[in-house]
């Protein structure tokens, strides 16, 4: 009997079975007593009572609430006993919460609060108090946490526990639901400018976020990778409130929710590459992504570098050789595009000692071969770029090429819908770090194997012609001209143009060193494209990496003291409205650099010299 039950009973969440339950019960009156039965699952709801009670077999295979979002071809089901649930568990936090958000619970069918928890929250979500009328400057400043040097310098001799004792319920936060609001309306609008509703964070992470809240409320036990992420969702919703507002009490709980992110983080790390798996892959993946998300909006470099490194180890051990479905590819994309940007920029790491760690520990593995492109950014040796742009990529290669290394077309990438940028220019960026990588080497005479002059010299040429002879792309090209309004697609259009010239600029500073004299009329072109942005919609600012990188690359250049003021003013005023300090800390950044080019009589110096030194300095 008992071997029955388990072979029977389905593999079903509790959010899924408890949807099946609210959908029979639709249309039938509350006065009716109706029982259901599902399988071995006996299920029974009980007039003018709260109480609903689901029992099954204690040796019953379940998933838990918040891997709803893993694909069917993703399975490795969690063994658990499903409890009996409370509909109000006793949550400490939860007591505190507005009467009207209590309400809401209260009238919902039976009380409970995880039969249907997308459609459930978005409806709590809509009743929570929202004013951003006191939007102000910003004033959130993170000192470095070094999370991931100290989880290698100082490991613990077993992994912590962050499990609450038998019968002690995890603190549910109060403030999550006006948190996750404020991440959906404001925060999301950081990290893409297109705005339709299929970008990763309206399918993954947000519905991600909403399970892990459902599942609290539940008391249901969540594992590392799931808390990580939502705390970390969390602290950067707080940091971006705080910012706005100016008010220390929510700078406060960020810091709060993002201590909690990183213990869960530094666990979850250790045993992410056990077996049997802690977590599922995607869980994992958009915990790790959602700390760089956290550190590159607190301006924290040091740790975004160290979650990039994780989250590359993690995608080449346990994403490349798999089937991957649409939702992993969707993060995967969202890891290149951020970690394009940061490479550009974070220079002279490239042989750091966590660089070093993580080649090894992929090499060691066994499986390297399963990427396409090689572990550090070294060129590769193509011949005619042109032909090698037209190139057709199979799967296999558009997909596990991770960081961009070969030239050529892939038809099913996703780079165009999340971020409404063509993948081909995010080749020509990678082709510029590597070429870049080229030249620090054989500068610093490293004895490692590099280009000679005449190949570095034809590369140099045939990447500066194709860079010049870019167009931008309409957004029907894109597939953006149906889903975008007149100003979105405006918008689009001028951050096309100002990545255009940024990638220009960027090419002869990092590759020829030219004198910044003579990228004044590309630095007034990318500042202009920013302008026609914030006069066609000044209530937002579009994008992260999209807007900050050309603005960066193009105000280090700027030398007319009127164009560094009008970049000045966009990073304050962007500052302003998210509230998130890496765009003052890149101001602050920027601004230094003109100081140093004021100071240096007449010599060269560039953000790429003071880059170089400062990583220098931290290894």
């Amino acid at each position: 009997m008992s071997q029955w039950l388990i072979t029977s009973a389905p593999p079903k969440s509790t959010q899924r079975l408890l949807s099946q339950i609210d959908e029979q019960c639709e249309n039938i009156a509350a006065s009716d007593e109706v029982e259901l039965t599902y399988g071995p699952f006996g299920v029974f709801r009980v007039p003018l009572s709260l109480n609903v009670q689901i029992t099954s077999p204690s040796n019953c295979d379940r998933t838990s609430p918040v891997e709803e979002i893993e694909d069917a071809t993703d399975t490795s089901p969690q063994t658990d006993i499903v409890p009996m649930i409370d509909p109000f568990p006793a949550v400490s936090g939860m007591a505190q919460w507005s009467p009207d958000f209590m309400q809401s619970l209260l009238s919902q069918p039976d009380g409970d609060i995880s039969s249907a928890s997308p459609d459930l929250l978005d409806l709590i979500m809509d009743q929570v108090p929202f004013d951003d009328t006191t939007l102000a400057q910003p004033n959130c400043q993170l000192t470095s946490t070094s999370l991931i040097s100290d989880l290698y310098c100082n490991p613990p001799t077993s992994p912590p526990s962050l499990t609450p004792a038998p019968g002690e319920a995890r603190a549910l936060p109060q403030d999550a639901v006006f948190l996750l609001k404020h991440y959906s309306s404001t925060v999301i609008s950081l990290m893409t400018p297109v705005r339709h509703k299929k970008t990763p964070w309206h399918i993954l992470f947000i519905p991600h976020a909403k399970d892990c809240l459902a599942a609290l409320a539940m008391g249901e036990e969540l594992n590392h990778a799931n808390l990580c992420a939502f705390y970390g969702t969390l602290a950067t919703s707080a940091f971006s409130l705080g910012g706005v507002s100016r008010s220390q009490t929510w700078l406060d709980q960020g810091h709060s929710y993002m201590r909690q992110a990183q213990e869960h983080a530094k666990i979850m790390l250790m045993t992410a590459y056990t077996i049997p798996k802690p977590a599922k892959y995607k869980s994992i993946l958009m915990a790790i992504l959602t700390m760089v998300q956290l550190s590159n909006f607190c301006g924290n470099r040091n740790d975004a570098e160290g979650f990039f490194l994780e989250a590359e180890k993690f995608i080449r051990m346990k994403g490349l050789r798999r089937r991957k479905s649409r939702k992993v590819r969707l993060l995967h994309h969202c890891y290149v595009f951020e970690r394009m940007f940061h490479e550009s920029i974070f220079i002279g790491g490239a042989n750091s000692n966590q660089r070093r760690h993580i080649r090894r520990a992929i090499e060691s593995s066994g499986l390297a071969p399963a990427s396409v492109d090689s572990l550090s950014f070294r060129l590769y040796k193509w011949k005619n770029l042109h032909q090698e742009m037209l190139r057709v990529r199979d799967r296999e290669e558009g997909e596990n090429d991770l960081h961009l290394e070969r030239p050529g077309m892939f038809s099913a990438t996703l780079y165009p819908e999340i971020f409404g940028i063509p993948e081909p220019w995010l080749i020509l960026l990678s082709m510029i770090i590597r070429l870049g990588t080229e030249k620090d080497a054989a500068e610093q005479q490293n004895n490692q194997p590099g280009l000679n002059l005449k190949d570095f010299i034809s590369r140099s040429k045939a990447l500066e012609d194709y860079i010049n002879r870019l167009e931008r792309p309409n957004q029907v090209n894109l597939g953006h001209g149906t889903h975008q309004s007149s100003v979105d697609q405006h918008i689009l259009e001028n951050m096309l143009e100002a990545m255009r010239q940024a990638l220009a600029i960027y090419f002869y500073r990092r590759i020829y060193d030219l004198d910044a004299s003579m990228l004044q009329k590309k630095v007034v072109d990318v500042r202009d494209c920013l302008l026609q942005c914030e006069y066609a919609d000044s209530s937002v600012v579009h994008g992260s990496a999209g807007f900050i990188w050309p603005a960066f690359i193009a105000a280090c250049e700027a030398e007319d003291p009127k164009v560094q003021e009008s970049f000045s003013a966009w990073f304050q005023m962007s500052a302003q409205r998210s509230g998130l300090s890496s765009f003052a800390q890149t101001r602050a950044s920027i601004e230094k650099i003109w100081q140093e080019k004021r100071d240096a009589n007449g010599s060269s110096v560039t953000w790429v010299d003071l880059m170089k030194k400062s990583v220098s300095l931290q290894q």
